[in-house]
């Protein structure tokens, strides 16, 4: 951090401009939900879907405090994840969904007597995501 700051202050005294250090991160790829569907098909893993909206202050709090650190902490290895934008899937959205409260995070699985859905609305903490995934594993057949 001083180290940062020492290089700054440099830069302003040279008369050079500092450019704001952000990390070159970039942005994970989100599968369609078409692709994902087939995906978790053919691997025979849950698919997770979160249905939110851009306006959604809640959907953008559960993407950034419990969807990303469960991706990024490897809690998704098994299933397959994607998005639904309410708004510009509507009638997507509105058969994935249960009501119409946003965030929803819906599990689908392919259990032997066929598709299981599980869900929750609102915004939810890691422990209840992962809870929910847990259910759907549940039900799935066991792989050999």
């Amino acid at each position: 951090m001083l180290h940062v700051a020492a290089l700054m202050i440099l830069a302003v005294l040279d008369g050079g401009t500092v450019a704001p250090a952000v990390p070159n991160v970039p942005k994970e790829e989100v599968l369609s939900y078409d692709a994902a569907y087939r995906k978790a098909q053919e691997e025979k893993k849950p698919l997770v879907v979160l249905v939110g909206a851009e306006w959604c202050a809640a959907c953008k709090t559960m993407k950034s405090d419990t969807i990303a650190p469960m991706k990024s902490t490897g809690q998704f290895k098994e299933v397959v994840f994607t998005q639904v934008d309410k708004e510009a899937q509507p009638e997507l959205a509105s058969q994935v969904m249960q009501g119409n409260t946003l965030p929803q995070i819906v599990v689908f699985c392919e259990s032997e007597r066929g598709w299981k859905k599980f869900s929750l609305t609102g915004l939810q903490s890691e422990r209840r995501v992962k809870e929910l995934i847990g259910k759907a594993w549940e039900v799935l057949p066991k792989r050999r």
